[in-house]
């Protein structure tokens, strides 16, 4: 493990993570103004569906990534990706809270906070008033915990894929080389 290959590594997590939280959010704002064409909906079924869009579209995106550079580099180091995860989370985390925790820079966290903290009983007030930075912040780590555990399950899962097909191509087993 070099440090700076971690540091590295970290660096582009944490944009990872930022990027696939704008992309979704893009797709968020196109997809609840589609509902809103077909349905008038509450405040508390529109953070439904941000929490769901948010959490299934981050972790989607952050698969995709993970299993493409499992696949490319055919090498995939479970406690380089946790330390590297780990800094990552904690820039991602200082981004966030200078953006109180917005959709473009923690994803679906506040949406997640509020149908918690407040149920069926959410409003728009309720979510901009009553909310600090510190409600937040354990669900930014939970959400945090997932996007580590999907990148390192899906670089796994890149990293295999890709001995196999070199198994198969070459006709030998690929730990023997």
């Amino acid at each position: 493990m070099k440090k700076i290959d971690i540091l590295v590594s970290s660096l582009v997590y944490a944009v990872y993570m930022l990027i696939s939280c704008v992309i979704v959010m893009c797709a968020e704002i196109l997809a609840v103004k589609i509902v809103n064409l077909f349905v008038v909906t509450e405040y508390f079924s529109l953070t439904v569906i941000r929490a769901l869009l948010y959490t299934v579209g981050v972790n989607a995106l952050l698969a995709v990534i993970s299993y493409r550079e499992g696949y490319k580099t055919a090498y995939f180091s479970i406690p380089e990706t946790l330390i590297s995860g780990a800094i990552a989370t904690l820039l991602h985390l200082v981004f966030a809270l200078l953006f109180n925790f917005e959709a473009f820079s923690a994803g679906g966290v506040r949406s997640i906070t509020a149908l918690i903290r407040f149920g069926s009983d959410l409003n728009s007030n309720a979510l901009t008033s009553s909310l600090t930075r510190l409600d937040f912040i354990p669900f930014f780590l939970l959400n945090s915990l997932v996007y580590i555990g999907i990148i390192i399950g899906f670089g796994k899962l890149g990293q295999y894929k890709r001995l196999a097909d070199r198994e198969e191509l070459l006709g030998t087993d690929s730990e023997e080389q």
